[in-house]
């Protein structure tokens, strides 16, 4: 596997809260808009909520996910030298795990067969979080055998109500262009919706599924 789409596949994942069913309530540098920007009204940026702080956790939280191919498990195990771990069942490929900051930036993955680091951790929200915030990561990626350079550019672009099979949840979509050297000009634009609710993503859309499934939140158990 191409860990240009490794990370593609990674960065999707940035951690987990205990799930209510009540509505949702209404540090990577700032980035001014670019030629990928989605525009954003001022009506829109003034009636969005404004989450001042990342998800609490609790241990054995469980999301689980549908793709095209396949239903998968998040479980968060607890910490591990000061990260948040989170633990993936997947039919694909081997078990793995994801290494987080307390503010939900992806450090590292894990299997039987391979570690990989992201220097500076990398993530697809970024608190205070409102709509219409901008930033860029530029970062480097490394495991035992390779090292390579990225960047990530992410705009919140709204504010809404999402349906997916485990329900309607209000979310913030979120676009995110990730631009590495591996992928070429096959580097995708996705779109996530991170809910506050579940205080995870709970889809995404991908304009090359060829490189990233999309998925699809179908249930949240404790």
């Amino acid at each position: 596997m191409k860990i240009g789409f490794l990370i593609l596949l990674s960065l999707a994942f940035v951690g987990c809260a205990p799930a209510s069913r009540e509505p949702a309530a209404p540090s990577s540098q700032p980035a001014s808009a670019d030629a990928d920007s989605d525009a954003v009204s001022p009506e829109a940026v003034a009636a969005s909520p404004r989450i001042e702080k990342p998800p609490t956790f609790q241990k054995g939280y469980k999301l689980t996910f549908r793709s095209r191919t396949s239903d998968y498990e998040m479980t968060y195990k607890g910490q591990q030298d000061g990260m948040l771990v989170f633990h993936f069942d997947t039919r694909e490929k081997l078990p793995f795990d994801r290494f987080y900051t307390p503010d939900l930036k992806l450090a590292g993955i894990t299997n039987a067969q391979d570690e990989n680091h992201f220097d500076p951790p990398i993530g697809y929200v970024d608190f205070p979080l409102y709509v219409g915030k901008k930033w860029v990561v530029p970062y480097k990626f490394y495991n035992n055998s390779r090292r390579g350079m990225g960047e990530v550019k992410v705009e919140v672009t709204a504010f809404e109500a999402v349906t997916v099979p485990y329900g309607t949840v209000d979310a913030f979509r979120i676009r995110v262009r990730n631009h590495s050297r591996d992928m070429g000009r096959n580097n995708p634009h996705q779109t996530y919706w991170y809910s506050p609710e579940i205080g995870y993503y709970v889809k995404l859309a991908t304009s090359k599924p060829v490189y990233e499934d999309p998925f699809e939140l179908i249930a949240v158990s404790k």
